[in-house]
């Protein structure tokens, strides 16, 4: 799956380079937009399958700077999954340049309980 934006000014530092910071941030409006595609954006998520996604594991590396206006797209998709974890990697691209990589792990959790559950099943790879 594929994710597009446009970098903001508040994003940058003052050398005009994207924060490293906002890499994570990326990945989540990326996750954000997967929920979305499958008919299940994140309140639909909590409110109607009682269940929060929680961040386990992230790691990012970077390979080449974005700047304010720069247009870039985050190839993601589902790594790993079983029954109660699943891994999204990401590539961060403008144009042909690979920007960075990155991976997260996660699980989901009852909102009530706070315990782990199973993902839910239209969660699931299909």
């Amino acid at each position: 799956m594929i994710y597009s934006r446009k970098v903001n000014f508040y994003e940058t530092d003052a050398q005009g380079v994207v924060h490293h910071s906002n890499y994570p941030r990326y990945f989540e409006e990326a996750r954000g937009f997967y929920l979305e595609s499958i008919g299940y954006p994140y309140e639909k998520v909590r409110n109607e399958l009682n269940v929060d996604i929680i961040l386990l594991e992230l790691s990012v590396q970077y390979k080449n700077p974005l700047f304010f206006g720069d247009t870039f797209s985050i190839d993601f998709y589902i790594s790993d999954m079983d029954r109660f974890f699943f891994v999204f990697e990401y590539t961060v691209r403008k144009d042909n340049t690979v920007i960075a990589t990155g991976k997260t792990k996660h699980a989901c959790i009852n909102r009530n309980s706070r315990k782990i559950v199973s993902i839910p099943e239209v969660l699931r790879l299909k």
